[in-house]
């Protein structure tokens, strides 16, 4: 899923903040919030020192230099102890307007991070259900989970503090250094000396973070997926006696991840002491020029106190943005992972010219269909036609290509060459969804939803008629059974159906094909994986199922399809022979050689 080209660093964080573009009515709010509380900063650090001199002078000297914060109070006349009764109320108000814009700034970035990651999930899952299966045959599971996972974690912690923290440590350094040249130029001008310093360990660590942010969220993908393919193969694994083995392969992915982090935390180890050498610096030059001058007298003790403080507070969001950059960094790494995923193409989509399909009248056709995988040619030049309520069957040696051709009719993949056919017009001509509302398919490896026997036999209507669900359930033979649940069409069946056995699985999936009731059939080793009795129940309400619709019909078993209409026989890609039982029996082609060796395997 990696993009050929990897783009800046900043230009997937400006596509980031592109995301945010929707929500600018809180985003504006919260960074009014961020210019008071800067406002409210600044304002503290000036009053330090005249508060100092006011406490320790004897004439209340300070006090009216505080209140010029607020120049609308009437200053002159104002005694000492008038003075001490509003000094803590000037120090509480600030104090107040600064919580008061902090809340604002935090709920209302967080708020605003939240939406975007909802939003960006929504866009990738909506993307997700728009692939077509090259996709999922060729991206592990683990992978894409981990897109949802951690990478969106990530971009949550990116969007919701950093911007924030970016937006607001950006405006205090500002106002505070402002403040500092305002109290005394020369002595900012020594502080900031280092300043420009601190900038190229952010630049420089920022970089590295980069690096292994991306590295550290590739790995976590790869963990992701030998869990899923663990959990999932687990049965496998344990009668093979090879957990040790998964246990090894788990463990060299782990430590894999191990030294990443190790990597990425000797750069975040390293980043604080280099900035807290660099801001030393700067004060031990500030304190001694500062000491020099008032030695001699030409600096105000109050103001040095106040341009200290307003420095002091400086290096603490200097620091801060040096450690958002880990965040950032991160955040970054994982929203460029999940902008190449909402890139991707999807491979099979509508043309732009695509019509509904109203209606099933005539027949299917292949007209010398051809299709590839890469550079394999599964299909070389397919033609046949299913008419209208025919059962047709496909037989053939693994690897034949009936599942590849089956799958075309409802486009999970596209021909490379030829056309199908319905009704005479190429189905890439009408749109998917309509396309797809006329077939149903029954395929060996059931998919059921950890949700009610309901929900899986109507999926996807929210209040199903109880009569009719009755009904399907009654023809798939699937009532009985359905009836002898706890709590019967209520009962939640488990991930996968897994409180089912493996005919009532089939037997649910039928009856959700017959809820269905598309024109189309198409039953991909329907009985294959049955035992006897459960593919008797099973293939009685397949024939219910397959009343008066074009059926196509892969079965290795070729006892379940001997009254078919029509069988194909595929060989290599290509259909070799094609008629009756009897006829195809009589021969003596492959057809006959598949079967006398199903009938010398049964003896």
């Amino acid at each position: 899923m990696d993009a050929t080209a990897s783009p800046s660093y900043f230009s997937v964080y400006f596509r980031l903040l592109k995301v945010v573009r929707p929500y600018g009515a809180p985003l504006a709010l919260a960074v009014f919030c961020m210019i008071v509380l800067a406002g409210a900063t600044g304002i503290y650090a000036y009053m330090v020192g005249p508060l100092l001199k006011f406490l320790v002078s004897k004439g209340g000297e300070g006090g009216q230099e505080i209140l010029t914060v607020v120049p609308r109070l009437p200053l002159e006349g104002w005694e000492r102890g008038e003075l001490l009764m509003v000094l803590p109320l000037v120090l509480l108000a600030v104090a107040l307007v600064k919580g008061v814009s902090y809340f604002g700034q935090f709920y209302l970035m967080g708020v605003v991070g939240q939406r975007v990651v909802a939003d960006l999930r929504q866009r990738m899952f909506d993307k997700l259900t728009c692939f077509s299966q090259a996709f999922y045959s060729t991206t592990p599971t683990g992978q894409i989970i981990s897109r949802f996972t951690s990478d969106v974690l990530a971009v949550e912690q990116a969007v919701t503090f950093s911007v924030a923290a970016y937006l607001r440590d950006s405006m205090q350094v500002v106002v505070l250094t402002v403040l500092a040249f305002v109290l005394d130029w020369q002595l900012a001008f020594i502080a900031f000396v280092v300043m420009p310093l601190a900038i190229f360990p952010i630049v420089h660590f920022g970089r590295k973070l980069r690096r292994v942010s991306t590295d550290s969220q590739v790995q976590l993908g790869s963990i992701a997926d030998r869990l899923h393919e663990s959990i999932k193969g687990m049965r496998m694994i344990q009668v093979f006696g090879q957990e040790g083995y998964e246990r090894r392969r788990f463990g060299l992915d782990t430590q894999s991840y191990l030294g990443i982090m190790q990597r990425s935390f000797a750069v975040r180890a390293l980043q604080s002491p280099i900035m807290e050498v660099l801001g030393a610096v700067g004060l031990a030059s500030t304190i001694w020029y500062a000491g020099s001058r008032m030695m001699s007298g030409t600096l105000d003790p109050g103001h040095f106190v106040s341009f200290f403080a307003s420095v002091i507070m400086l290096y603490n969001p200097i620091k801060s943005l040096g450690r958002i950059g880990e965040v950032t960094s991160s955040g970054v790494a994982a929203a460029q992972r999940l902008f190449e995923f909402l890139d991707l193409p999807v491979g099979v989509e509508d043309r732009p010219s695509a019509r509904e399909l109203s209606g099933f009248g005539s027949a299917i056709e292949f007209q010398d269909v051809r299709f590839s995988y890469g550079e394999q040619e599964v299909l070389q030049g397919v033609s046949f036609q299913a008419r209208r309520g025919e059962v047709l069957a496909l037989v053939g040696p693994s690897g034949a290509g009936k599942s590849t051709l089956v799958h075309l009719i409802p486009r999970f993949f596209d021909v490379t060459g030829g056309q199908i056919q319905i009704d005479g017009s190429d189905i890439r001509d009408f749109t998917l969804a309509s396309l797809r509302r006329h077939i149903g398919i029954v395929t060996q490896d059931v998919v059921l939803f950890n949700d009610t026997v309901w929900a899986n036999i109507a999926y996807g209507c929210e209040r199903p008629d109880s009569a009719r669900l009755r009904d399907v359930a009654h023809k798939a033979n699937a009532l009985d059974f359905i009836e002898a649940l706890p709590q019967q069409f209520e009962t939640r069946i488990g991930e996968g159906g897994i409180r089912l056995s493996g005919g009532q699985r089939q037997r649910i999936a039928i009856a959700r094909a017959l809820w269905k009731d598309a024109p189309i059939l198409i039953l991909d080793e329907a009985t294959s994986s049955l035992d006897s009795q459960s593919e008797c129940e099973v293939q009685a309400a397949l024939e219910s199922l397959m009343t008066q619709r074009t059926t196509l019909v892969i079965a290795h078993r070729l006892s379940t399809i001997l009254r078919s209409d029509r069988i194909l026989v595929l060989e290599n890609g290509r259909i070799v022979e094609q008629g009756k039982h009897g006829e195809l029996l009589s021969r003596a082609g492959l057809y006959h050689h598949l079967y006398e060796l199903q009938f010398q395997e049964r003896n």
